[in-house]
């Protein structure tokens, strides 16, 4: 039976199908549709076109980009079953993210509100005059937690901040890699000894991970986690994973990226998406890949 639905020009079909006739030709160019052109050279859109399109929109639609969508079209049923399932997870995954999102959104909200409302004096910022290669910018501390994990690309100046927030911080000292001078056991101890000597002020650590193994820097960090309210402030330099777990990380940790190309040093966020976390995450690596590169080290001219 021939069917009786209409030809239509471009701008017929584009509005027909909720489009736009710059989409239209788009499809045209990537070969996804291939419209019948009337004796004057006119291209109309007939049925099969239309119902060819309506699925490029459906496939669109669902987030599949042009390249899917070709691979698709004049697929079979088990290679769609199989892109549908796969696109489902990642969708899924994403609701899963943005859930995590909402509820960390919603837990900094409740933990801003407190503090306004029991007064500004719980927890007071401190202004770092910034060294080189930031020439003098301030940077404003906030509220010293009981972890506050401070991470970068090499080159970024890291290790810089990371003195000067101690010598102005009130009470505060640096342990630098000195501490390594020894075997791995004792530099441990080294650390151990600084974080538990009950001094109110802060500590801040160069590359807690350096000299250590996997298994040890997992155990090391589950334990300052547990080590309960009032707890000496760490400052804690990283790069590594097995330290600074993107995926553990609760609105009780802060995270301070000094960002490549020198940009000022700014807290971000632990939730994916969030302003930073992606330049945070790329900072990071497992503890084998950190041991490769353990001896690398930027100098800089002064």
């Amino acid at each position: 039976m021939t069917s009786k639905r209409p030809v239509l020009s471009p701008s017929e079909a584009a509005a027909s199908l909720g489009i736009s006739v710059k989409a239209l030709r788009l499809y045209e160019q990537r070969g996804l549709i291939a419209p019948v052109r009337t004796q004057a050279g006119w291209r109309v859109y007939g049925p099969a076109e239309m119902d060819r399109v309506s699925e490029i929109k459906a496939l669109r639609g669902l987030g599949f980009t042009l390249a899917d969508v070709a691979s698709l079209l004049d697929a079979g049923p088990d290679a769609l079953q199989s892109a549908l399932v796969a696109r489902q997870a990642d969708i899924e995954a994403r609701i899963g993210r943005l859930a995590s999102a909402l509820g960390a959104v919603k837990r900094l909200r409740s933990e801003v509100l407190e503090v306004r409302s029991v007064g500004p004096a719980l927890r007071p910022g401190i202004a770092l005059t910034l060294p080189w290669p930031w020439d003098g910018e301030r940077f404003e501390v906030e509220d010293r937690r009981p972890l506050t994990f401070i991470t970068g690309p090499l080159g970024s100046g890291k290790t810089r901040f990371a003195r000067t927030l101690a010598e102005t911080l009130p009470g505060a000292r640096f342990l630098g890699l000195d501490r390594l001078e020894g075997d791995a056991t004792g530099a441990l101890e080294i650390l151990m000894a600084e974080i538990d000597t009950g001094e109110e002020g802060g500590l801040v650590v160069d590359m807690v991970e350096q000299g250590l193994d996997r298994a040890t820097q997992e155990t090391l960090i589950a334990r300052l986690r547990d080590r309960g309210p009032g707890a000496r402030p760490l400052f804690l330099m990283t790069r590594s994973t097995a330290i600074l777990n993107l995926d553990r990380t609760t609105s009780e940790d802060a995270i301070i990226l000094c960002p490549a190309n020198h940009a000022p040093p700014a807290y971000v966020v632990p939730v994916p998406d969030a302003p930073g976390y992606e330049a945070v995450a790329s900072c990071l690596a497992a503890p084998d890949v950190r041991a490769r590169t353990a001896g690398v080290v930027v100098r800089f001219a002064s």
